[in-house]
């Protein structure tokens, strides 16, 4: 009888092994921070706050205003952020900062700005990559990051992101925390 090469056993003892490590790995079920929709935000205006916008709809821009809250169509004046599933642009510009704590931030730079460009694929590249997608649990997780958008008004806000689903857990609820800034 004739033996497999030792080479061959170990390749697929290997192969086995992460065969094992990834059906164990998507049969576990993930941790994923969920959170309810709100309808306005919950305190003073220059404190920090935290808001979750439903955009389930992947059809629909779901629009929200810092001072104000989530807006319903008609009434999207003053749109500061909009959420179509993971897609989020600013209404003036956003600047991504790669390298400060969201609590350590006080004002706003001076630079870095990009502005959202409506088109056939509207999008921020500031803010187009906001998440991880992981290939195993096919979850979306924030990146650590802080951004900072100026409205068309010249307001500034920072924000950061702290979940992607609603209670269930369902895909489509972006919740963020944010803060208006100091120029």
């Amino acid at each position: 009888m004739r033996r497999l090469p030792l080479p061959l056993v170990i390749l697929a003892a290997l192969f086995g092994v992460v065969m094992l490590w990834l059906v164990g790995a998507s049969l576990v079920p993930p941790g994923v921070l969920t959170f309810e929709p709100q309808s306005a935000p919950r305190g003073d205006p220059l404190a920090v706050d935290t808001a979750t916008i439903d955009a389930r709809d992947s059809d629909l821009w779901r629009y929200f205003a810092f001072g104000r809250g989530p807006l319903v169509p008609p009434d999207t004046a003053g749109w500061d952020l909009a959420v179509r599933r993971f897609r989020v642009i600013a209404a003036g510009e956003a600047a991504r900062l790669d390298t400060i704590a969201f609590d350590s931030l006080a004002h706003a730079p001076r630079d870095g700005f990009v502005a959202t460009t409506f088109d056939r694929d509207t999008l921020n590249r500031a803010l187009a990559r906001w998440y991880r997608y992981s290939l195993f649990s096919h979850l979306l997780h924030p990146k650590r990051l802080v951004y900072v958008l100026r409205s068309r008004g010249g307001r500034y806000a920072k924000l950061e992101f702290l979940s992607y689903y609603c209670p269930g857990p369902e895909p489509g609820c972006v919740t963020l925390r944010y803060q208006l800034l100091e120029p």
